[in-house]
């Protein structure tokens, strides 16, 4: 059987039409520059030189290596001993640990801070330089394991049937009934210490339920089209039957959910970052320089600046979800053919009256 093979190419379709409308192209490049940053965060924001001589010795990427002897150095020293030769800095010569002098400085109000300094001294572009890497990193993570898990038990569900998917259909229902966010919190209460692993499994186990509910709903769909009746009729196991012509054919319901679920993941976690229940402190988020904001009301730009990158990636990942959501509707063109309209192997050829 060929049936599978349809799904990819349809995929691909709808890729493109996503790729056709502006707003989805601009929220693509939004998040595309995003990953960009918190891949070579260290290139934006580093005290250590991409290309220096220190003491003697010359370093290349020593704002990736991070040698133990430049780490070793104050602020005031790195920098006098850099600016004795040529040095290839980052854009921002502050980490995102590093803390100075000036404290809760305005933008460009200091000398090296363009986007000022925190409560603690430390710089606002380097913390959200190095706080992207952080966000991304951690929502990629949460995202694909509540995706494989949601994926998971809604195609075991709906194809299966039975007690299970009764089991599945109502924990469906209990956890949708509650906002993310209410869940989250609560299951970080409980914990004796919040930490970036007990958020992990709390946002995980929070939000598979609306991934397994779509999956769920399409493989039940499929379970009934002629090409699957056809397979269990020539003795295919369930198995096989499941996971080569049900399954492919919900990859792409799980595909919206996980761009849809990006989003949500990000500001879950940002939201607990600043109610204290989120990433340990120590870690640069965006979060953690917004609940700076509720003890020095009038530093506008530990709020002003994280708010700005929050909403963007939010935004971006809303507008592209909707856009995938749309091509991938089965009432629109782009799935207007399905494995089951494809002509029959036996090569029997319909004749026109």
């Amino acid at each position: 059987m060929k049936a599978e093979r349809a799904v990819p190419g349809t995929l691909r379709r709808a890729l493109s039409e996503v790729r056709r409308k502006r707003g989805a192209s601009v929220g693509i490049t939004a998040f595309a520059m995003l990953l960009l940053v918190a891949i070579f965060a260290d290139f934006f924001a580093s005290p250590l030189p991409v290309y220096g001589t220190v003491r003697g010795h010359t370093y290349v990427l020593a704002n990736v290596t991070r040698p133990r002897e430049l780490q070793s150095m104050s602020h005031a020293e790195l920098e006098a001993e850099l600016a004795r030769g040529f040095a290839l800095r980052a854009l921002v010569h502050w980490g995102p640990a590093e803390t100075g002098t000036a404290v809760l400085r305005p933008p460009l109000a200091s000398a090296g801070h363009v986007l000022g300094t925190d409560s603690d001294g430390r710089d606002v572009f380097s913390v959200l330089v190095h706080g992207a890497r952080v966000v991304v990193s951690f929502a990629l993570l949460c995202v694909a394991l509540l995706v494989a898990f949601g994926a998971l038990v809604g195609a075991l569900g709906g194809f299966f049937g039975g007690v299970f998917d009764a089991i599945v259909a109502r924990s469906v229902e209990t956890m949708t009934a509650f906002p993310t966010i209410v869940l989250v919190l609560a299951f970080q209460a409980m914990m004796p210490k919040a930490s970036t692993l007990t958020l992990l499994l709390a946002i995980s186990l929070t939000r598979w339920a609306e991934v397994a509910r779509l999956v769920r709903g399409e493989v039940i769909a499929v379970s009934g089209q002629d090409y699957v009746l056809a397979a269990r009729a020539l003795g295919a196991s369930p198995l096989r039957i499941l996971v080569r012509y049900v399954f492919p054919n919900a990859r792409a319901q799980a595909l919206v959910s996980a761009t849809f679920a990006l989003a949500t993941v990000i500001l879950v976690e940002a939201s607990c970052d600043f109610l204290g229940l989120g990433i340990e402190e120590s870690s640069p988020t965006w979060g953690h320089l917004m609940a700076q904001s509720r003890h020095h009301p009038g530093a506008w730009w530990l709020l002003a600046f994280p708010a700005l990158a929050l909403l963007g990636t939010v935004v971006s990942q809303n507008v592209v979800g909707e856009a995938l959501r749309d091509a991938l509707d089965p009432r629109g063109d782009v799935l207007a053919e399905r494995p089951v309209d494809e002509a029959p192997e036996q090569g029997t050829a319909a004749r026109s009256p």
